[in-house]
């Protein structure tokens, strides 16, 4: 499962894996033929790099299509997106990591937008929100582990990482800008379940020069809770309850 995670988050050639997980190279080449035989993970015969394979693909498929989230968000999530004209993304925590579940396009399309994509909890408006209300134990990991940088504007320091996470449960909601991808901002609002815990978050993303307008930026904030709190009722959460 370490190699076939490995793989997801990146490409790469077997000696390069085996260097990356502590693997004797002919451990990490076995195991790698093995997963690759059986449609776990495909191989580039001319460069030797391996990726994810159509097994993968077909499970994660079914994931996605039985996943109830994703089966009630389309109606809070679309409109969201439509309205400010940009991307629309519902994604949940799983582990330490954000996936994205579901996303609507903008009109001018966003890289990395789409579902299966996961990144770390230190980076994105996603990340620092589901991270903001998982549990402590899940917080303190990250806080204590390496975050990576994706841009020279990832937060990965843990004390202010730490801080972070105060802001966004004050303000129940997060934004940032810059962190994950340059020119790239966003926004999110957590997703609850009946019993009230933070299940998922909605998030919108814009160009980060149209969010250093504080007008447009407000009206995200106001449409990605909207939508949060409108998926939130969907599947059961009741003002009043829980999380409130």
């Amino acid at each position: 499962m370490t190699i076939i995670e490995a793989v997801a988050e990146r490409p790469m050639r077997a000696k390069e894996l085996a260097s990356r997980l502590g693997l004797k190279w002919t451990t990490a080449y076995r195991t790698l033929a093995y997963l690759e035989e059986h449609g776990y993970l495909r191989v580039d015969s001319s460069t030797g790099v391996y990726s994810v394979g159509s097994h993968l693909y077909r499970l994660g498929s079914a994931y996605l299509n039985s996943h109830p989230l994703v089966q009630a968000a389309p109606p809070h999530l679309k409109p969201a997106g439509e309205e400010m004209r940009c991307a629309a993304q519902l994604n949940e925590r799983q582990g330490l990591r954000v996936i994205t579940l579901m996303y609507v396009d903008a009109p001018t399309s966003i890289a990395k937008t789409q579902p299966g994509f996961s990144w770390p909890l230190n980076v994105a408006s996603k990340g620092h929100l589901l991270l903001a209300y998982a549990p402590k134990v899940v917080r303190e990991r990250v806080l204590d582990g390496s975050l990576r940088p994706f841009t020279a504007l990832t937060i990965t320091d843990p004390e202010q990482l730490r801080e972070r996470i105060e802001e966004v449960r004050a303000a129940g909601y997060a934004v940032t800008r810059d962190d994950l991808q340059l020119g790239v901002g966003s926004v999110a609002s957590p997703v609850r379940d009946a019993g009230g815990d933070v299940v998922a978050c909605t998030t919108l993303i814009a160009r980060s020069a149209r969010m250093n307008d504080d007008a447009y930026l407000e009206r995200l904030v106001g449409a990605v809770s909207e939508a949060a709190a409108s998926l939130s009722l969907a599947i059961g959460w009741r003002p009043g309850h829980p999380g409130h």
